[in-house]
């Protein structure tokens, strides 16, 4: 199967960056699906494929010995810099300096990266959203808003959970909050943010869940959700559970 509006631009991004990181290659597969406008057609014949969840399943075809698509670079190597995770192809002998423009490149380009983020997550959680029964009724750059019968749910998107900012995420009398963040490649962040907001976060009632790109799954980080439509989406509903009872042991 050859998706060219999809293999082309992702064929393009690997041979202009032979050492890429992780969570660059993940964001730009991200774009480049969102980007194709998927006719009914393809997304059958890609769901098929890499399987329902469309942008996660060629990023894991990409990490594995057999990618989705034709004369892609396997990226089979793999090191650290500066704590982000690089790939890379070990055919090719690469210098210090090649993996430090890899790193330069990268550090340019989280701007751009930051928006994709953000669209990503949007996107992601309006699917989610719909499987449960909601719809989406209004948006704008950073919040959405859904609606089922006699439920209401205003989220707030945010790229880290670092730039989570909680006086933000208000909303209406009768409405959710939610705050839906993306996981990361180091759990360090997120026990710093339970540590100093998890019980202000947990006081209004607000939830905050996170997001596996890699997977293109939500869970529960904080709070709980009374709506069995929403629960039964999660990938591990009892994250939130879980975390409170381990986590709060540490503060």
């Amino acid at each position: 199967m050859e998706i060219d509006k999809i293999a082309g631009p992702l064929r393009k991004v690997l041979r202009e960056r032979e050492i890429i990181a992780r969570c660059e290659l993940l964001l730009r597969t991200y774009d480049i699906v969102r980007a194709a406008d998927l006719t009914e057609e393809e997304r059958e014949e890609l769901h098929n494929t890499v399987g329902k969840r469309i942008a996660p399943g060629i990023f894991a075809s990409i990490m594995s010995k057999e990618p989705a698509f034709f004369d892609l670079p396997r990226l089979d190597t793999f090191t650290q810099m500066d704590g982000r995770i690089f790939h890379f192809l070990h055919t090719k002998k690469y210098s210090k300096q090649d993996f430090a423009e890899a790193n330069r490149k990268f550090l340019q380009s989280i701007p751009e990266l930051r928006k994709i983020m953000c669209q990503s997550l949007k996107d992601l959680l309006e699917a989610f959203m719909s499987d449960a029964g909601y719809t989406l009724t209004s948006e704008g750059a950073e919040e959405m808003v859904f609606n089922a019968p006699e439920r209401r749910v205003r989220a707030f998107i945010a790229s880290s959970v670092k730039s989570l900012d909680l006086d933000r995420c208000r909303g209406e009398p009768g409405e959710d909050v939610v705050a839906l963040v993306p996981s990361g490649e180091n759990v360090e962040p997120f026990m710093q943010f339970y540590r100093e907001k998890g019980p202000a976060a947990e006081e209004r009632e607000m939830q905050i869940w996170v997001t596996n790109m890699e997977k293109g799954s939500i869970d529960p980080f904080i709070g709980y959700t009374t709506d069995l439509d929403i629960y039964n989406q999660f990938e591990n509903p009892r994250l939130a559970e879980m975390v409170r009872s381990n986590w709060s042991r540490k503060l």
